[in-house]
């Protein structure tokens, strides 16, 4: 589920947030001061009131790292390993840090001397720690010139954390001459898992070509060279891919099929319920859709509701925009009817369905059945589909597309009930298109009946009418897949206040202030354990992630060139971490982006969770910027892994529902 997001003035709201915990009371608190510094996005202000004790080193690490000083963030972690009194799991760390941080600035020699330190430790850890560190081993391995040794610590690596892209990418240049075969494999996987990856695109396509795959080749050349525009390499394997795949690709049309063969499914119809109907969004600027009916039908005028054209069974039609009309056709495309009106078709009977062709949530040339009714709305970029049902029917073809139907039961009970005050809540949210709520995950993803599974279906019915309040108002429920451990307050990410508050998961603690910037690094690297990370009700490529991310994709992701990266720094965090704002440093100007821009502009990462790193080359210029992050979405309300967790440990839905929405009531329509 995603929302759009208002801007506000950078830091003033953080800054209203956070004025009690800014004072200065001696040298005792002046670690407090720069901790909140920090979170207000003042990072260069946290760095200079850190003190040079072991515990403000510690901090400055941390913030070393985010501002670009990959050097003196070397330089510190050697000066904490002189310490006399550390403890042996301290100095492991440690070690493990000052090894991968040599790695990142290309100092590999040294780096190989650590790691012979770190290595038992290290690999004493679990499967996700031991993977990033057999990965920083190949890699030095490889610098070093043992390349058949570091092919063998990225195997281990991606056996053990398989959602590790560089370990991919690095593992296929490795074999890309004694077996392309695996190497594509490897080149493929790491493209799937990360689509900002831009390098492994000439590997990938020259892979494909030299097996003759040449049409594939230059669809991936076309994508490289547009984010590669000056890389000669490229612009040349893409003339020579076009020579043997002339043409290209063109733009997708969204096809309908001239004869839908398949039979409309029958339903059985949701009781009546207090909720009244729900306008869906199917799609939007299409020139033509297909629908064939599973009973009889109407098609009437939507305002006046006079019948028009009166169908039977089984029968297929096609409406077509074009000019700010539309024109119904039958199966051979001959005219039925023309109108600049809205249109309706109706079913006769609550289980009958229709199937539609050229409408799916965006995507072309797939067809999905549908309860209830569709309009055709005309506009002048195209035509609006829009399937209008009962919040309940509506609500068997979601709730399974938001949350797996294998989860436990209550888990479910818990999605029906945030999906459906979500959706009542959202009624004439887009009224100016038509509709009340997007069938995408702008909203909530819904697949129609095709979508529909009976766990889901018994949830929705277990819970009719069931809906959160507050007050008299139904609460618009917002939810997202994974909230890493902790969600945040809808106040400081979007500047208004949703009566979304900031919650840890059930099994970690309720924080009182932020964490200074070396712990928050470290529980988003270390992982604890929590609800959002049960086995078989969770996806761990949700709850910890990271993405390696090119300047050159960032600066084609802005919509303002910064000109050459230098560093990105924070500029604002909420309680649980998230980052309210970026700020983008270049040799030209700074580029500022906000809340969930943030995503999409820093290469598709998974939430706004995150803490930085760089890898740098020999000249100091970045060459990757990484970002280590927790959770998948925007982190509001009701973690749906989280939920699965507490369900399968025994809670029920009402108390799931009350630790995730502590200000809303359990109540009926």
């Amino acid at each position: 589920m995603s929302v759009s997001i208002p801007r506000r003035p950078a830091g003033l709201l953080l800054a209203a947030l956070y004025a009690p915990l800014l004072f200065a009371r001696g040298a005792a608190e002046a670690g407090v001061s720069a901790v909140d510094s920090y979170y207000l996005g003042r990072v260069e202000d946290s760095a200079a009131a850190f003190g040079g004790n072991r515990a403000g080193k510690k901090q400055l690490v941390a913030l070393y790292y985010e501002m670009g000083e990959m050097g003196k963030a070397a330089e510190l972690l050697e000066e904490l390993l002189k310490e006399q009194d550390l403890d042996e799991g301290a100095r492991a760390a440690l070690l493990t840090e000052l090894f991968y941080t040599y790695c990142l600035v290309g100092n590999h020699r040294k780096a190989s001397a650590v790691r012979r330190q770190a290595e038992t430790a290290a690999l004493k850890g679990d499967k996700r720690t031991q993977g990033e560190f057999y990965f920083y081993s190949g890699w030095n391995h490889e610098a070093l010139g043992y390349a058949e040794r570091a092919a063998e610590y990225y195997r281990r690596s991606v056996d053990l954390d398989r959602w590790r892209p560089a370990a991919w990418y690095r593992l296929g240049l490795l074999l890309r001459e004694k077996d392309p075969k695996e190497a594509e494999k490897c080149f493929q996987t790491c493209w799937d898992q990360n689509s900002a990856f831009t390098e492994v695109l000439l590997p990938l396509a020259k892979c494909m070509m030299d097996r003759g795959a040449w049409v594939q080749a230059r669809n991936l050349l076309i994508i490289a060279n547009s984010r590669l525009p000056r890389n000669r390499e490229v612009s040349e394997a893409l003339t020579e891919a076009r020579r043997h795949a002339p043409g290209s690709p063109g733009t997708a049309l969204y096809l309908v099929e001239r004869a839908i063969t398949k039979t409309p499914p029958k339903v059985k119809a949701a009781p009546a319920s207090r909720e009244g109907l729900i306008r869906v969004g199917l799609a939007e600027q299409r020139t033509i859709v297909s629908v064939k009916a599973g009973g009889a039908f109407s098609i009437r005028n939507t305002a006046g509701r006079v019948s028009l054209y009166n169908g039977s069974a089984q029968e297929q039609i096609f409406v077509r925009w074009a000019n700010g009309g539309m024109r119904v056709l039958d199966k051979d495309m001959k005219p039925i009817l023309q109108s600049s009106a809205p249109l309706t078709l109706e079913l006769a009977g609550d289980e009958n369905t229709c199937i539609v062709a050229g409408v799916v949530n965006g995507a072309p040339g797939t067809n999905r059945s549908y309860r209830g009714a569709l309009e055709f709305r005309s506009y002048h970029e195209g035509m609006t589909v829009v399937n209008v049902l009962p919040v309940e029917d509506y609500l068997y073809g979601c709730v399974p597309i938001e949350m797996p139907a294998s989860w436990p039961p209550e888990a479910l009970k818990v999605q029906a009930i945030a999906a459906r005050s979500y959706a009542i809540a959202q009624k004439g949210q887009f009224a100016g298109k038509g509709f009340d709520i997007y069938g995408t995950p702008l909203s909530q993803a819904y697949h129609g009946v095709d979508g529909e599974h009976r766990n889901a279906s018994a949830a929705v019915d277990a819970t009719r009418n069931v809906v959160l309040k507050m007050e008299k108002d139904v609460l618009k429920a917002y939810y997202s897949a994974n909230h890493g451990g902790y969600s945040e307050d809808s106040v400081t990410l979007w500047g208004r206040d949703d009566n979304m508050d900031a919650v840890p998961d059930k099994m970690l603690s309720l924080r009182e202030k932020p964490l200074p910037p070396d712990e928050l690094y470290a529980w988003i690297r270390d992982a604890p354990a929590s609800y959002s990370i049960m086995p078989r009700l969770s996806f761990a490529s949700s709850y910890r992630w990271e993405k390696w991310v090119t300047p050159s994709e960032i600066r084609r992701r802005l919509g303002e060139d910064p000109g050459e990266i230098k560093r990105i720094v924070s500029r604002g965090r909420g309680i649980s971490g998230r980052v309210s704002e970026l700020e983008v440093v270049g040799s030209a100007r700074s580029v500022f982006v906000r809340a969930e821009e943030i995503w999409s502009s820093m290469g598709g990462l998974r939430s706004s969770l995150f803490v930085i790193r760089y890898q740098l080359n020999a000249r100091g210029d970045i060459e990757h910027v990484i970002f280590s992050g927790a959770g998948h979405g925007h982190g509001m309300g009701m973690d749906q892994h989280g939920a699965a967790g507490m369900a399968g440990a025994g809670y029920s839905a009402e108390q799931i529902l009350r630790h995730y929405y502590p200000r809303a009531e359990i109540g009926r329509m």
